[in-house]
This record gives C-alpha cells, sequence and structure tokens, in this order.
C-alpha cells in the first residue's frame, strides 16, 4: 500500500487531512538515524527515557506482540516518534482519535475475529487518519489507502457508481485478509507491515539480497543494496511510526489526549446498522425521508459516489442505528425526489454528445433510459453534486417501525455492520449481555465505557455513587454497570406504588417555556413528562397558555393523557437540584452545540430539548442558548 503525501478531499468529503506521512511538515518526521551528523545528538537525547514524562513512561512501557524485542535501533526510532507524536503532534493525535471513535473497535474485533493482532487496528491512523475520504497522490483511496488494482484483488468494488474502498467495513475486511497474507509470505509482522507500506516484492527483494531475517536487518544493510533495491526513507521509517502511535493511542487517556470535538466536517457518527437498497434508488430522498440532511447521509456512506444507487445492481447502504426500522419501511415503496436531474434530448443527440454535455456515461444513460434516443424525450440522471439542493431532512411520521427501534428491537443480523454495533456499544440488543461490573483498562474512558455499554455517563455515575467518585480512573478500578439491586422491602415499595391509582397535576405554559424546562421545573424526567402528555411530538412546540400533565408524584405510574385537568392545583416544584439554575450562554468563536454541552456537563440532547432545537440546529458566534450552570 503506497502512503500518499497529501489527503485531498472530494468536495462532498471531509475537509483536507494532512497524513503522518504526508507531505511539507508533516512528512518531516525524521528518525535520529537519518538525520545529519549535527542534529543527531539532539534526536537521540529527545528519544532516551530521561527525556520522558512521568506519564510518558507509563504509557511507553507499555506493550504488545507487535513492539516486544526490539533491537536498539528500532527502540531508539520508537521512542522518538513517540515523543514526537505525543507532544508536537497532539493536535493531529486528537483529530485522528475522534475520526476513529465510530470505527476502531469495529477494526480490532476484525482483526481478533481472524486470529491477527489487534494492533493492526492502529495502522489506519498512520494511513490516513482513520479518514474514509481521504485520497493520495497516487490515488490510493479511503482509510486503508488502497490503490485501484489491490482494492479489486481484494474484492473492493470500483465503478462509476460507488468505490468500496471508501466503505470503512469493507475495506477493514480487506485489509486484514491482504495483512493476513502478507504474514504468510514473511512470517514476521515487522516484515509484514513493512511490506503493507512498500509493497511484498519490494520488502522479499530486499531480504534476499542482505540476506537478513528481520526488518531492523534489512534497514541497518540498506546502504549497501543497489539503488533499485534500496528501501525509501518512508518505507524504513514506516514500522517505528506505526508502533510509536500505537503506543500514543493505546494510552490516550493516559497522555491526556482527548478526543477533537465534532464540526461540520466531522459530525457524530453512531453505530449503524445496515440495509439493502435496490437499483436506481434515489438516495438523496432516503435521506431525506429518514431524517438526515445529505451531507450526514454521505458521512455514514462514503462509498457511494452519485445521487443514486448502482443501477443494474443492489447495493448497501448503512443508516444509524436507530433509524433502521424506518428505513426498511422507506425501502419497501418507491424512493425517488432531488437525486435526480433530467435533460431533454435536442435534434442531433447522440448518447456521445449527451454524455458530454452531462458528464454522465453513455453506458449509464442507456441503462437509466433504455430505448432509442427521441427529440424531446426527457432523459433521467443522477444529479452531480453542484446542482443538488440543500435537501432538509423530513420530520418521520410516528409508526410502528420507528416504535421497534424505539424498544431496542432492531433486526440483528450477520452481517458486519451488526457486528461493529455489537462490539462499538456492547449494545444489549447486540448477543451479549450486560456485566455486573467492569474492571478500566489501559486507555479506557467514562465515555468509552458508556458507549460501549449502551449507556449514558449519568448511569455510570448513579450506579457508583455520584460524579465525585469517578473524578478520576485508575487501570483495575472496578465500576458497576447497574445501580445495586434493591432490597425486597423497596421491591415491595415499588410494586405497591405501580398499583397506586395514577394522579395527576398542570401546568400552565407560559412565554418562553419548553418541555424540557417545565420537567426540569417539576423535578422529572423529559421522558416521564412525554409519557403523560401523548409522547415527545406532542410536546415538540408549545404555546403559551396550554395545560400540560404533571405526574403529582414521582415514581407513581400516570395513564396515557385525557382531557387536561385544567383545575388541579400544580404541585409544588421541586428544583432539579439545589445548585443548578437555567442560564443563557453567548456562544463563542468554535463552539458547537455538542462543545458547550460538554463545557456544562450537560447531555447534547438536554441541551438541545432545554433550548427547542434538533441535531440539525447550527449555532453561530453571539447566538444565546440556555444551559444549566451550577451555583
Amino acid at each position: 500500500m503506497k502512503i500518499g503525501k497529501l489527503c485531498c478531499l472530494p468536495l462532498a468529503g471531509m475537509a483536507v487531512l494532512m497524513m503522518l506521512s504526508g507531505c511539507g511538515k508533516q512528512q518531516s518526521v525524521e528518525s535520529p538515524d537519518l538525520l545529519a551528523a549535527e542534529a543527531r545528538q539532539e534526536a537521540v537525547d529527545l528519544g532516551s527515557l530521561s527525556s520522558l514524562t512521568s506519564a510518558e513512561k507509563k504509557a511507553y512501557s507499555t506493550t504488545s506482540n507487535l513492539d516486544k524485542n526490539l533491537s536498539p535501533g528500532m527502540e531508539r526510532q520508537v521512542r522518538y516518534h513517540f515523543v514526537k507524536y505525543s507532544r508536537e503532534r497532539r493536535g493531529t493525535m486528537e483529530n485522528f482519535l475522534r475520526n476513529s471513535i465510530p470505527y476502531l473497535n469495529y477494526t480490532k474485533s476484525v482483526f481478533r475475529s481472524r486470529g491477527l493482532p489487534e494492533d493492526l487496528a492502529y495502522l489506519a491512523y498512520l494511513e490516513s487518519g482513520y479518514n474514509p475520504f481521504a485520497v493520495s497522490r497516487s490515488n490510493a483511496v479511503g482509510m486503508w489507502q488502497f490503490i485501484s488494482s489491490t482494492g479489486k484483488a481484494y474484492g473492493l468494488q470500483q465503478d462509476w457508481w460507488m468505490d468500496e474502498r471508501r466503505d470503512p467495513y469493507r475495506s477493514t475486511e480487506a485489509a486484514a485478509s491482504y495483512l493476513a497474507r502478507l504474514y504468510d509470505i514473511f512470517h514476521d509482522w515487522h516484515l509484514a507491515v513493512a511490506s503493507y507500506n512498500g509493497g511484498e516484492g519490494k520488502i522479499g527483494r530486499a531480504k534476499e539480497a542482505t540476506g537478513a531475517s528481520k526488518l531492523h536487518e534489512i534497514i541497518q544493510r540498506n546502504d549497501t543494496l543497489d539503488y533499485k533495491l534500496q528501501l525509501r526513507e518512508e518505507t524504513a521509517l514506516y514500522v517505528p511510526r506505526f508502533l510509536a502511535i500505537a503506543k500514543v493511542m493505546r494510552n490516550a487517556e493516559t497522555l491526556g489526549i482527548q478526543p477533537a470535538a465534532p464540526d461540520d466536517d466531522h459530525p457524530v457518527l453512531i453505530p449503524v446498522s445496515q440495509v439493502t437498497v435496490r437499483p436506481a434508488t434515489d438516495l438523496v430522498e432516503l435521506s431525506r425521508r429518514i431524517g438526515l440532511n445529505w451531507k450526514e447521509f454521505q458521512a455514514y456512506n462514503p462509498h457511494f459516489l452519485r445521487s443514486i444507487s448502482p443501477a443494474g445492481r443492489s447495493a448497501t447502504a448503512y443508516v444509524p442505528r436507530n433509524k433502521e426500522a424506518l428505513a426498511r419501511q422507506v425501502l419497501k415503496g418507491t424512493v425517488s425526489g432531488a437525486g435526480w436531474r433530467y435533460y431533454t434530448v435536442a435534434r442531433g443527440d447522440t448518447y456521445a454528445k449527451v454524455s458530454s454535455r452531462t458528464g454522465v456515461p453513455s453506458s449509464v444513460i442507456k441503462q437509466l433510459n433504455p430505448g432509442q434516443l427521441k427529440r424531446g424525450q426527457r432523459l433521467r440522471l443522477p444529479s452531480n453534486g453542484k446542482s443538488l439542493p440543500a435537501v432538509i431532512p423530513s420530520a418521520p411520521a410516528r409508526s410502528t417501525a420507528v416504535a421497534s427501534v424505539s424498544s431496542g428491537k432492531a433486526t440483528r443480523g450477520s452481517d458486519h455492520a451488526s457486528n461493529a454495533l455489537a462490539e462499538l456499544k456492547g449494545s444489549r440488543a447486540a448477543s451479549r449481555s450486560v456485566p455486573a461490573t467492569y474492571k478500566v483498562q489501559s486507555g479506557d474512558t467514562l465515555t468509552s465505557i458508556a458507549r460501549r455499554y449502551d449507556m449514558d455517563v449519568d448511569d455510570l455515575y448513579a450506579a457508583n455513587g455520584g460524579a465525585d467518585n469517578l473524578s478520576t480512573l485508575r487501570v483495575g478500578q472496578v465500576l458497576r454497570l447497574s445501580a445495586p439491586a434493591p432490597s425486597n422491602r423497596a421491591v415491595a415499595q415499588a410494586s405497591s406504588a405501580k398499583r397506586a391509582p395514577a394522579r395527576v397535576a398542570s401546568h400552565t405554559v407560559q412565554s418562553g417555556e419548553t418541555a424540557y424546562a417545565i420537567s426540569r421545573k417539576y423535578g422529572i424526567s423529559f421522558a416521564e413528562l412525554c409519557a403523560v402528555n401523548g409522547g415527545a411530538d406532542k410536546l415538540a412546540s408549545l404555546s403559551p397558555g396550554q395545560v400540560l400533565n404533571i405526574p403529582a408524584q414521582k415514581g407513581v405510574a400516570v395513564a396515557q393523557n385525557t382531557a387536561p385537568v385544567r383545575n388541579a392545583q400544580p404541585a409544588p416544584a421541586p428544583s432539579r437540584a439545589p445548585s443548578s439554575r437555567v442560564a443563557e450562554y453567548s456562544v463563542q468563536n468554535g463552539e458547537t452545540l455538542w462543545s458547550i454541552s460538554r463545557k456544562f456537563n450537560m447531555k447534547p440532547m438536554e441541551l438541545l430539548a432545554l433550548n427547542g432545537m434538533d441535531q440539525s440546529t447550527r449555532v453561530k458566534v453571539g447566538d444565546t442558548v440556555k444551559v444549566i450552570r451550577n451555583r
């Protein structure tokens, strides 16, 4: 696999990403052994153990099967690059860590399932920074940077319609197959990884010419080789860089490296489910009907190159897990809309002329519009990126399909997307159950543990005696994943409460109030307020004077909303917490709703509900949002 110098992204993709092996400043990570003599001693000093902080020493001391028993020269290079990545390129590491959140655990699971070292998952950081849209100058594409011929050899389809080198899941499977084959050739992981960059032929010839059995021996004797046989500097440094970045990313929390905040080019991607789309399905309309804008749909489906799925064959699409049932329902009917454009045939037009004018291959035009061209005929063609409208997601209708997702009964399958979900979130809907406790591993954070077991961080706080008890995590620390089992007496009281007759009070909506703010005012959850007022859809927009039902006793079951109880007296209004209040906050430069929610220790959905916003809402500098402040 040839590493690209500068990652260039398509218009519909993400921002330009400089890869670790990239050009200019990104390319100038020099090994101590390759520096000029006058700079060599400074580099050796920088890469010495004495230069490391206590946290860096702790992180560096962790090893895997791939970085044990290194030669002294390889050890120096790994340590040097470890310091570079954990200090000078810390911001790059934070961006890469953010990019990998949807995929890292899945890639590890793929390698483990094939009996390969899971640390190979860190190779995608070095290849592309976990960017599915990455394209190198040598036209290597995707997260694993496959050139066209190698991608096709490992089953990644590439044509005018789609490029599966950009499919995060299929390309990971292909990368695992390719790395397994390289190991079968060399029976040594350092040689196999170097071959992923330089090619098995190059490494094999250098190995034979030097008589070496290990990569570090080839590098030591590289200068003795004929120029055509010598390893390029990029290949010679590839394995040390890989081992260094693996140490950094395995120990990101120890080193204080946190994922960069999401932004418009790097949205939050939740675990996915796989659906099959029929030939020539309008993907723009599909995204609209399931509540995604086109850019969001592309982030989940970087392998689609057009607004329409391939004509003549079915294809795989990925949708957020909580939209799977709705997507399957939509795909049962006709899906057609803004993804199409139209061309009226003029006198003298041929397929070749129409192709030249529209940029659509003649074969595709014929496939979508069979028969002879006729003057005045209206041809249906896929939209291009420039002509796509600003597609606004529709509000999905409440349906049995949506209900099935809400109840956690989404269809399970043996496909890789389902496996990714199970690995990434440890979902209760997947094939394993949630254990009672969890022992903290190196690199764990509260967020990653909660995500693994399909929990909120607040659930972890509640199960472990509050946030103060989890202010810091230690490797080996045992966390509860559920609250202690209630006593028999508590169970009896809860059972009695369920049998008690439902009681409600009421609240008259005031100007400017949101449903979320009202739930906070009465010390109840937003879900509880929805339950007694006909669901969240009924509370999407409130009007002054509107009367809402309020559970009169927290914990008592309340019947679904009936006629408003206008004469009932409002229940006493306990505050959310004695130390909290709703306040207004002015958005600062570079902030997003996600970063603001983190700043005030709120869940993103809480912030949206408090302000009557949805996930498509964007804020700009100077906008005012409501937040929960601690006094």
